[in-house]
């Protein structure tokens, strides 16, 4: 279990370290093995390690052809597989939440389809201040984010985003007479108002701190009658 989160803003400002500072002290406990984090122009991320493969070369955020980089939480199981469609590359780690980034730069933002793996990953692309989320299509990992004006900032949690004031403390009624009734909740609310889920299999496209595009990869293939 790993710790990602970050924010993308709709100008090329720097994003504010007290922040990313907040962001990184919420998930320490998911992390305990380490903490790095990548600042760029309008575009920050935050990861917090525990180390499971690769212990010697796999901090986070790892970083890809043409200046890519990611933090993800998770294990990607096809990664041997997967090297083979890449044998001409040259991997920097040992790591498997590498591969994420050549598929990427070879299938842009359906990189997350020849993944097999339970896996929260944010992947930037600063160069087109692009930002990707994306989750497993069993909704293993979590993923969480809330929108402003001027800013989207995510997480493995909703108590990290919390924490940053970026949205006010409030109930959402409606997700919460949900949660009472069921005992869990559906769909992409939570029972904190202004914070939301990344859906399991959606991928999440921004650009300049606003969503650009949303996919989704079914958990299950389609059913036909035999």
């Amino acid at each position: 279990m790993c710790g990602i989160a970050g924010l993308i803003l709709n100008d090329p400002s720097t994003p504010p370290g007290e922040i990313l500072d907040t962001l990184q002290r919420a998930l320490s406990h998911r992390g305990p093995d380490g903490a790095k984090r990548y600042v760029g122009p309008g575009i920050a991320l935050v990861h917090t390690r525990l180390s499971i493969i690769d212990l010697e070369t796999g901090d986070q955020p790892l970083y890809g052809p043409n200046g890519i980089l990611l933090v993800a939480n998770g294990e990607i199981y096809n990664y041997i597989e997967l090297k083979q469609n890449f044998a001409h590359e040259k991997f920097a780690t040992s790591s498997d939440c590498e591969l994420p980034l050549m598929t990427y730069a070879k299938q842009g933002a359906d990189f997350a389809r020849s993944l097999r793996g339970m896996y929260a990953i944010a992947l930037a692309d600063p160069s087109a201040r692009a930002l990707y989320l994306a989750r497993d299509p069993f909704g293993i990992k979590p993923l969480y984010y809330a929108a402003s004006a001027r800013a989207f900032l995510f997480a493995s949690e909703p108590q990290a985003i919390l924490r940053t004031g970026f949205v006010s403390r409030g109930i959402s009624a409606k997700v919460a007479t949900e949660l009472l009734q069921l005992q869990f909740t559906t769909g992409t609310g939570t029972i904190f108002a202004g914070i939301h889920r990344v859906a399991p299999g959606e991928t999440i496209s921004l650009r300049q701190g606003r969503v650009a595009d949303r996919r989704r990869i079914a958990a299950l293939p389609d059913a036909h009658p035999l």
